[in-house]
């Protein structure tokens, strides 16, 4: 089990007695700030948790901290609209936590079909959707960039365990990809990637 243990919503608890979140988010809490979190077995049993963090800054780097955040907080935060399109109910709470606390609006499609629908008719900075969605016989995603092309550079695509027969057609189709299971620092700079991308072109 050692090596998913910081997997997120991997959990050895009963259904619907942990959501297996609590080491992941951990996890991106040290990494966040410079450090690592490893585990170990020691000989008499249970697990060991060590946490390494860096030496904290010095007044000098404190105070060139505190001045590059005083000017990120004057620049005005751009709100995001992201449409997800994932049938994973703790899949949907994760990201709308994840980017609800950043200001950002998630709109969560009912179906596949229904986000293509939501694609026609209103404008995202981002869609979401997992590899395996599908709308009757084809991948959401392929239906999506053939009716909506230009919307090609805001999708990223979450892949897990893909089955062989969609692997060709998302390779086809040169789509960002974040894996799955969600690193929530890998997700949150992917998708701030799909939006620098697009402030560029």
């Amino acid at each position: 089990m050692l090596p998913h243990l910081f997997t997120p919503f991997f959990t050895t608890k009963e259904p619907g007695q942990g959501t297996g979140l609590g080491l992941s988010i951990t996890h991106s809490i040290v990494e966040a700030h410079g450090g690592r979190i490893t585990v170990g077995r020691p000989d008499e049993g249970g697990a060991a948790f060590l946490v390494d963090l860096p030496p904290a800054p010095t007044a000098t780097d404190a105070a060139r901290r505190d001045t590059a955040e005083h000017q990120a907080l004057a620049l005005p935060a751009v709100k995001r609209s992201i449409l997800l399109v994932d049938d994973d109910p703790a899949v949907r709470r994760m990201i709308k936590a994840l980017f609800g606390s950043d200001g950002h609006t998630v709109e969560v499609a009912r179906n596949p079909q229904h986000a293509l629908d939501l694609a026609r008719t209103r404008s995202y900075d981002l869609i979401l959707a997992d590899a395996q969605a599908r709308t009757h016989d084809h991948l959401f995603v392929e239906q999506l960039m053939e009716s909506h092309p230009g919307l090609k550079d805001r999708v990223l695509v979450a892949t897990g365990d893909v089955p062989p027969a969609a692997e060709q057609p998302l390779a086809r189709l040169s789509l960002r990809y974040v894996r799955k299971p969600f690193n929530l620092r890998d997700l949150r700079d992917e998708a701030a990637r799909v939006w620098a991308a697009g402030a560029l072109s």
